[in-house]
């Protein structure tokens, strides 16, 4: 009978300490888990802070040159306009004519530095809004090349979060920029969608694509889709070499 109750106790001791050993695993696990959760919560606050701080003094150094080159620059070509506006009076028939061509190059000059200063500069966002400051965008590269661009907006007003908004702008330039400099495109198509159960800008090229595994994609890519995370969105990509590049920002 004594074996029996020391059997009988062995197993219960036994079972007793294997549960307790299972309990204690399990609770190290949940416990961990939860470190690793506050640990990758933490991160995250971590590298979007870094990157809203990064993104303000970007958009620091946009206002500043956007500044010099309203104030400095186009100071010196209003003067080099004047200037040569007061030459023609005094050359023959032949000169008067390149004068006139060089005065109209200036004012073209002095056009785009002012437009590209706006384009630069944020805050503008708050007076001519997202639609707005696209459009002028889209005028100044269609000027400054041999880019059709194709610009679909909503048909209805639209309120957009002010903080999203410069995000926005800035990943639309940033693919605009990113056709220009490597797409080799002649038509750019910009789609905008935006109402309550749909959200997403679009930009499509005609240029000769690219085989998505087999190219390094810039700094320029990776900041669109740091930016698309930092707002709640997400960023898609896909080209096909010959039939272009298309561009996908949903929120």
């Amino acid at each position: 009978m004594s074996d029996q109750f020391v059997i009988i106790f062995s197993v219960i001791t036994g079972t007793l300490l294997v549960i307790s050993l299972l309990v204690f695993i399990i609770y190290f696990i949940i416990l961990y888990r939860r470190k690793q959760e506050v640990f990758e919560l933490e991160r995250e606050q971590f590298k979007q802070a870094v990157l809203q701080a990064q993104i303000e003094m970007k958009e620091e150094t946009l206002t500043t040159i956007s500044r010099e080159l309203h104030d400095n620059f186009g100071q010196v070509a209003s003067l080099i306009k004047m200037n040569l506006s007061l030459l023609t009076k005094h050359v023959d028939e032949g000169g008067e004519e390149n004068l006139k061509q060089s005065t109209e190059l200036i004012k073209q000059h002095i056009q785009d530095i002012r437009s590209l200063s706006v384009s630069l500069k944020g805050e503008n966002l708050n007076r001519f809004g997202l639609f707005g400051m696209i459009k002028m965008d889209v005028d100044r590269y269609e000027k400054a090349g041999e880019l059709k661009i194709h610009l679909e907006l909503p048909t209805e007003d639209v309120e957009i979060d002010k903080d999203k908004e410069i995000f926005m702008y800035r990943m639309v330039q940033e693919i605009l920029n990113n056709v220009i400099k490597h797409a080799e495109a002649t038509e750019v198509f910009i789609t905008i969608k935006m109402d309550e159960n749909d959200s997403f800008i679009r930009i499509e090229d005609n240029g000769k694509g690219f085989v998505l595994e087999e190219v390094n994609l810039g700094s320029g890519i990776l900041n669109i889709k740091e930016r698309c995370k930092f707002i709640g969105g997400s960023f898609d990509l896909k080209s096909v070499p010959g039939k272009g590049t298309t561009y996908q920002i949903s929120i």
